[in-house]
């Protein structure tokens, strides 16, 4: 089974939300928690469960549905790396190709 390795963007992306919601809606935060637990433990159980036509536009890149939330992801041989995180209604972002997070597109 592969493991689910966050990105540093999509992990600070994570932690800012999670701070946000729990200063709002103590509900809304745990809802955020489950669905990323979720869709963890779908990801590693169907690692191609991600549609390639929605989300980022960048070859060998997935989005996955979790919630009210999507999460741009990649699988290689050991691992899927998730890029990037964010909730459904934001622009979708364009990875920077000099990020080192990005890892070797090839």
């Amino acid at each position: 089974m592969r493991s689910v390795r966050l990105s540093r963007t999509a992990a600070d992306y994570l932690r800012r939300e999670s701070i946000y919601l729990r200063e709002r809606s103590p509900a809304a935060a745990r809802a955020l928690s489950e669905s990323m637990k979720r869709a963890r433990a779908l990801l590693q159980q169907f690692p191609e469960a991600g549609n390639t036509h929605h989300g980022l536009q960048v070859a060998g890149f997935r989005t996955l549905v979790a919630g009210e939330y999507l999460i741009d992801y990649r699988l290689t041989e050991s691992a899927i790396e998730i890029a990037s995180i964010r909730h459904g209604r934001m622009q979708i972002p364009m990875p920077e190709l000099d990020d080192p997070d990005a890892g070797d597109p090839g």
